[in-house]
């Protein structure tokens, strides 16, 4: 699980791979916005806040959550439709951090469900099974051990605590591992992610 900009997930077992929803794009934006700081360390100011059921409810009812993958999300997602949603409420910014810190948590054991249930496995089958969560989101406390707790209880999946330097150099590793695979003309763009017809290699390779 990668908790960015934008929340993703991939399942190793099945080879597949999806944006769940708009992450800290949207947490960092009304912090800056609102409180005049950078990010919510560590969930300082969501921690603070009440759930508003209302507008909970309105973010998980809009159409891209109800959609199987493979699918993507733009940046316009989060900034054009989310945002406006959350800036029309009137409920505290504090409130606000605190829905849509659990819109996200809902949406990523949502899509938990939609794979096991699309792949017709059953939750014993994620029984001791382990995630790894990256990311900015995974230094924020709150939202990690949050997380780590439901995905505990829904569906006994353990959480493994990584080092620093692996949740944050993460996607430097795989873009230099799918450039590895480039050179040596192996596949890097997977059909069960992208939606294509087949699997193919992407990128160019330069030579002086």
């Amino acid at each position: 699980l990668n908790i960015g900009g934008i929340a993703n997930i991939t399942d190793q077992k099945h080879q597949i791979a999806f944006d769940i929803c708009p992450a800290n794009r949207i947490l960092n934006k009304l912090v800056q916005q609102y409180l005049n700081k950078e990010y919510d360390e560590n969930g300082e100011y969501s921690s603070q806040g009440k759930i508003n059921e209302n507008l909970l409810n309105k973010l998980n009812e809009l159409d891209y959550y109800k959609k199987f993958y493979p699918k993507s999300l733009s940046n316009s997602f989060g900034l054009d439709i989310i945002y406006p949603l959350l800036e029309s409420n009137q409920s505290n910014v504090h409130d606000v951090l605190r829905t849509y810190v659990e819109h996200i948590i809902q949406q990523i054991c949502n899509s938990i469900q939609m794979i096991i249930d699309k792949e017709k496995q059953d939750n014993s089958s994620y029984v001791n099974c382990k995630m790894l969560i990256t990311g900015g989101g995974a230094h924020n406390k709150y939202i990690f051990q949050s997380l780590k707790t439901k995905l505990q209880e829904n569906f006994h999946i353990d959480v493994i605590d990584l080092m620093s330097n692996v949740i944050d150099f993460k996607e430097a590793l795989i873009m230099a591992f799918i450039g590895l695979l480039r050179i040596q003309k192996k596949t890097n763009v997977l059909a069960s992610v992208t939606g294509a017809k087949c699997d193919t290699i992407g990128g160019a390779v330069w030579s002086n």
